[in-house]
């Protein structure tokens, strides 16, 4: 893989994006992750079928794959997360 292929791939993206919010601080993060992973039932399921269906039969089959993608990152970030929270709290209530 070149340089400008990792450079325009869509998981350097979502990892730019991370840390940019990340260096804003915690204080301003935590919300936001919040928002996303209180909401996380609503946005997956409109973002998977914009990009799986709606998009490529717009003509941007591209950019629906990339949607995809970055839809299912952070739906799997978001269930790691409360998959986190649950073993915490199951190790502090033992």
């Amino acid at each position: 893989m070149q340089v400008i292929e990792r450079l325009k791939h869509p998981v350097t993206g979502l990892a730019v994006v991370v840390s940019a919010i990340g260096q804003l601080g915690f204080g301003a993060f935590e919300p936001a992750w919040a928002l996303v992973s209180s909401t996380a039932t609503y946005w997956f399921p409109a973002l998977a079928t914009s990009g799986a269906t709606i998009l490529p039969e717009l003509g941007f089959p591209n950019l629906g794959t990339q949607v995809l993608l970055g839809a299912a990152l952070v739906y799997v970030g978001v269930q790691l997360d409360r998959l986190v929270d649950k073993i915490q709290d199951w190790q502090e209530d033992r």
